[in-house]
């Protein structure tokens, strides 16, 4: 029982291998190479279904059932790729020569896609670490920029430090204070002017009236009345009033208003202003991903690039490791190749030969005989043709006579009439 398990077995492993077990039959002793040969088919495809595997997990951050499914058409993808390889080098060493390069390079090809999930996993300790360090040091450094370019009052901002994105608020305490102190100095330069506006136009505004009063003095007609002098030293006063006065004390009212809301602007901006920037500050660092999230694929092979670019040790050991998984991978073709031809491959090559003439030769077998069923029904046509062509000749022959004789007939009867006399 347990030798007809075995048989079983080798028998299955070389169907990997791509044999006829019927030309194996010839060689017996060959049957332990090509159940080696398809245990190396078997072993690939093993390999590239936990590579998919692996792959699979670190793209998805991790392990899924379904992806169990991926894995399996995977390696089948791999297993038939292989057997179609070590099935098709065969022959005499020449043939096998042409038909290395291409195989090998698929083979090639075939093994850098396998071997990168298995060093990434391989190396996935000092890889995650590497991804971990540097989440943290983004998170920090972008802390510490938004703690920069956003300072508790009375401090102001580096200038030209903070880019675009980096200012967590509209309008910082000590900008808002800056723009209060402004509004006030402005205020009181307005004072002054109007200060000093409204103490001529109070002049004018006298003189005006000591001259519509009649009062006696310097400058003054000394007659009572609304007369002309009266009347242009009046609209002097409201001119001036209106160039000057109005001007600035509309001016002031408006910075009053100004000044007041900068003052409560002033006065939100510095109440609870810390735990505003603090809480902003977690918001933006919530975008970042922490320590505790998933790694992805892309963020693992970056890691290892690093890594590898700043180690000659660690770049060579895994290129060796990235050169192991392709040897590997292209070991099905090697040992194929590296096993020489065998007296299997000799029969392979012979039975195909020879049943490329059998179908030659059925091939031109059954050209010949079409052809000559062909032949034969064109004279049996052609015989046709004439029978029908000799018969159609006899009728016409056959016509003529009987119209002659018809005519003879009738030239005969006609002859006691012509001759004037019956006898």
């Amino acid at each position: 029982m347990t030798e007809r398990r075995t048989i079983d077995l080798g028998r299955r492993l070389r169907v990997l291998a791509g044999v006829d077990e019927r030309l194996l039959a010839r060689v017996p002793l060959e049957r332990t190479r090509y159940t080696g040969l398809g245990g190396v088919v078997l072993s690939t495809s093993v390999i590239a279904g936990i590579s998919m595997w692996f792959f699979l997990s670190q793209m998805l951050g991790r392990a899924h059932p379904a992806a169990l499914v991926l894995v399996v058409v995977w390696a089948l993808i791999v297993l038939n790729l292989d057997r179609w390889l070590v099935s098709t080098v065969t022959g005499r060493w020449q043939r096998r020569l042409t038909m290395l390069v291409p195989r090998l390079a698929v083979a090639t090809v075939l093994g850098f896609v396998i071997a990168e999930p298995l060093v990434l996993r391989f190396f996935e300790t000092a890889v995650v670490d590497h991804v971990i360090e540097g989440r943290e040091k983004a998170r920090s450094a972008l802390r510490d920029t938004l703690i920069r370019c956003n300072p508790a009052p009375p401090a102001r901002p580096p200038a030209g430090a903070c880019g675009e994105g980096t200012r967590l608020t509209p309008e910082t305490p000590a900008e808002a204070s800056t723009t209060l102190r402004t509004l006030r100095a402005e205020r009181d330069k307005v004072a002054v002017r109007l200060a000093a506006a409204q103490r001529k136009h109070a002049g004018l505004l006298g003189q005006a009236t000591k001259e519509c009063r009649g009062v006696k003095g310097v400058g003054l007609s000394g007659r009572e009345g609304y007369g002309p002098r009266c009347a242009r030293a009046t609209e002097i006063a409201k001119g001036f009033a209106r160039e000057h006065v109005d001007p600035d004390t509309a001016t002031l009212k408006s910075l009053d208003g100004r000044i007041l809301a900068a003052g409560a602007v002033v006065a939100t901006a510095n109440t609870g202003y810390k735990q505003r920037i603090q809480a902003a500050i977690d918001r933006r660092l919530t975008s970042l991903p922490t320590k505790d999230d998933t790694v992805g694929l892309l963020e693992r092979k970056k890691a290892l690039d690093e890594l590898t670019g700043s180690d000659v040790f660690l770049w060579t050991f895994t290129w060796l490791m990235r050169l192991l998984m392709l040897l590997i991978d292209c070991l099905p073709v090697l040992v194929k190749l590296m096993g020489g031809t065998s007296f299997y491959d000799r029969l392979v090559e012979e039975e195909n030969k020879s049943q490329e003439r059998l179908h030659k030769e059925r091939i031109e077998t059954a050209e010949h005989a079409e052809a000559g069923e062909l032949r034969l029904e064109r004279e049996e046509k052609a015989e046709d043709l004439r029978k029908r062509k000799r018969a159609l000749q006899a009728d016409a022959r056959s016509h003529v006579s009987d119209l002659i004789n018809r005519r003879t007939i009738d030239l005969m009867r006609r002859e006691p009439s012509v001759n004037g006399s019956r006898r």
